[in-house]
């Protein structure tokens, strides 16, 4: 098959913890940072965590996976992303977007009416991406040492959704 995208199994743990270290080490390079990006410490524990607890999509490209995106339910209506990346081998070829589109409406099917994310204010190209897809920032913080936006999607307008359970994310 030449493109796939499911929900991870326990047997993806090591690729999704491969993909995940690859395209957090390619932010962590762009940016130039010199504070702890928490996705290279991830561990297979912690990966294997998230994929029996949460909600993991992975896609595959040829039978291989190049890519993973994890959501998890914070509260009735909203939902968290993290640990998004795909393989630097193959940005900006839409397999991100599909990902995070197979993501969106999963969280919907279940229930959201919003979805937040964090990413780094600063990185201007994963932030234009944000933008381009319908988040909008709600809010900022430098409690890691960085200026964090809080990225949000409203799924139903009109619909007052309490944030407040992303802020510790």
């Amino acid at each position: 098959m030449y493109l796939a995208i499911r929900r991870a199994t326990d047997e993806d743990t090591d690729k999704v913890l491969k993909v995940t270290k690859e395209s957090f080490s390619l932010y962590q390079d762009e940016l130039h940072v010199n504070y702890e990006v928490k996705a290279l410490k991830e561990t297979i524990e912690s990966t294997l965590k998230d994929i029996r607890e949460n909600a993991v999509f992975v896609v595959e490209r040829f039978n291989v996976l190049v890519g993973s995106i994890r959501i998890k339910k914070l509260s009735d209506d909203l939902w968290y992303i993290y640990r998004f990346g795909v393989s630097p081998n193959i940005t900006n070829t839409g397999l991100g977007s599909a990902l995070l589109d197979a993501a969106v409406e999963f969280a919907h099917e279940n229930g959201a009416k919003a979805i937040a994310l964090h990413t780094n204010s600063k990185y201007y190209r994963l932030a234009r991406y944000y933008y381009g897809k319908q988040f909008y920032v709600h809010s900022t913080t430098f409690d890691r040492g960085y200026v964090r936006a809080l990225f949000v999607l409203e799924l139903e307008q009109g619909n007052e959704v309490d944030l407040s359970p992303a802020f510790s994310q």
